[in-house]
């Protein structure tokens, strides 16, 4: 990547990183979890052992998704964190206890803090390229490159994208899944208008809007490569098998014809 697309990558994080959730004082430190609550969906299921959670930011810009993975040992791994409602945590807490925090990039961290505090013993992990970054605002306990594979879940690093975040594969009882952070997006109609109807326009015209697949932004600012990186993509849909589910941070998940839809993603390069 030359240097001047990796100065305006950064100007883009930057931008992407100034949310943040109203200030408490340290005395109001109690009420700091609800200080990050905003409005979110409730916990639905994806796959046995596999929930998901839409969080809006704003009216006017994407929403957010969080993952919840039951881990072999019944406790639970979470994706992308969203401090959740008090209904949503118990329900959360109900499935297993919260063990494994995955910060997927530096954009990703809203929440993650405010989830060490609420659980001290959670593992907070990120990439080894977002670690620098995720550490601005929550301690790392372990590298998702060296930690992920001892619960059998495969850290895929793209390729043809410069160094951000990873693809996990999470073993399911029927077959596989796999989770997405920004390089992929999937904004359909029906999925805006249930959770960020007025976005609709600006994401119109930025182009994001009715396809699966990486964003123009995301071609911009975060691919490095568009063969290599459309060529990746079609290996990982011959590699993952069976496909039963593809999550991304921002749109519906994907639950029918996952490897078929994954190349059509991969198609869109060409």
């Amino acid at each position: 990547m030359s240097k001047n697309n990796r100065d305006s990558s950064e100007l883009f994080y930057s931008f992407f990183s100034l949310f943040q959730p109203k200030q408490v004082k340290e005395a109001e430190i109690e009420d700091e979890w609800k200080a990050h609550v905003l409005p979110h969906s409730s916990i639905r299921s994806l796959a046995p052992n596999l929930w998901q959670i839409t969080g809006i930011l704003s009216s006017l810009i994407a929403p957010r998704e969080m993952v919840i993975y039951r881990l072999p040992d019944s406790t639970l791994l979470i994706h992308s964190a969203i401090a959740l409602a008090d209904r949503e945590m118990q329900q959360l807490e109900a499935l297993g206890t919260p063990n494994i925090l995955i910060v997927p990039n530096r954009i990703h961290r809203l929440d993650a803090r405010v989830y060490k505090q609420r659980y001290p013993n959670l593992k907070i992990v990120a990439p080894a390229a977002a670690k620098p970054y995720v550490e601005e605002v929550v301690p790392v306990d372990a590298i998702a490159e060296d930690l992920l594979p001892d619960y059998g879940i495969i850290c895929h690093q793209p390729e043809g994208i410069r160094p951000q975040e990873l693809v996990y594969e999470i073993p399911l009882s029927n077959g596989k899944a796999l989770l997405f952070t920004d390089i992929l997006f999937n904004l359909t109609e029906a999925y805006l208008d249930t959770y960020a109807p007025c976005s609709k326009f600006t994401l119109r015209w930025l182009g994001a809007i009715g396809y699966f697949g990486i964003t123009p932004l995301g071609r911009r600012f975060f691919m490095t490569d568009k063969i290599i990186y459309r060529h990746w993509l079609e290996k990982l849909a011959d590699r993952v098998t069976p496909l039963q589910v593809i999550s991304v941070a921002h749109g519906e998940p994907i639950t029918v014809n996952c490897d078929r839809q994954l190349r059509q993603a991969a198609d869109r390069l060409s």
